[in-house]
């Protein structure tokens, strides 16, 4: 009887170790369809340009903590992943925040597209730029995103107001270019709100 349970829990972890590696190759295979990617801008380049010029830049990583994560949920109806997450601020003489900078990749099926959302010091919104995205993605994205003004509808609006511009039902799927990046630009929104109370 001991033995016949003995070997169904082996056979049963080894059913599930293999499960496991399958799962894992299958994920390794299906990151490997993403190809060359295109690159529209270097993270350093936006960090230049999207910051406020003569301000201190200083790296920021905080932990969005279980607390912070039901906040978000309970104020907005939605909040990112809870995790550690990276950012840039710049600071005036004084210690003034004049900016803010997210690098945000954006998951798609076939590979991350990865852009920087920039707020100036009071919590507006003051740029988007793609920096790299597959270069299967690159017609759709230009046409999409880049030539029809789908980002500049962002463009100085308070964290609030991003926040609330998602709240209305998407057309777009979830596997829409739109609706991910999206979803990525009311994240940093809410980070923002949570991180710095902007």
């Amino acid at each position: 009887m001991q033995v016949r349970y003995v070997c169904r829990v082996v056979v049963l972890a080894v059913l599930l170790f293999m499960g496991q590696g399958i799962v894992s190759e299958v994920a390794l295979a299906h990151r490997g369809h993403e190809g060359p990617v295109k690159v529209f801008m270097k993270e350093a380049d936006a960090m230049k340009t999207m910051l406020p010029k003569g301000g201190k830049v200083l790296k920021r990583k905080e932990l969005l903590t279980t607390e912070k994560h039901k906040e978000a949920l309970k104020r907005w109806g939605y909040s990112p992943q809870e995790g550690v997450y990276t950012y840039f601020i710049s600071k005036g003489k004084s210690g003034e925040l004049k900016g803010v900078l997210f690098i945000q990749p954006a998951e798609l099926k076939h590979g991350t597209i990865s852009f920087a959302v920039g707020y100036n010091g009071d919590g507006s919104l003051a740029d988007i730029k793609i920096l790299s995205c597959p270069e299967q993605y690159v017609k759709e994205l230009q046409e999409g995103i880049l030539e029809g003004g789908f980002l500049e509808k962002f463009l100085h609006l308070k964290t609030d107001d991003v926040i609330a511009n998602m709240k209305t039902p998407d057309k777009e799927s979830s596997e829409d270019i739109r609706h991910v990046i999206s979803k990525e630009i009311r994240n940093t929104a809410v980070l923002l709100k949570l991180f710095q109370r902007l």
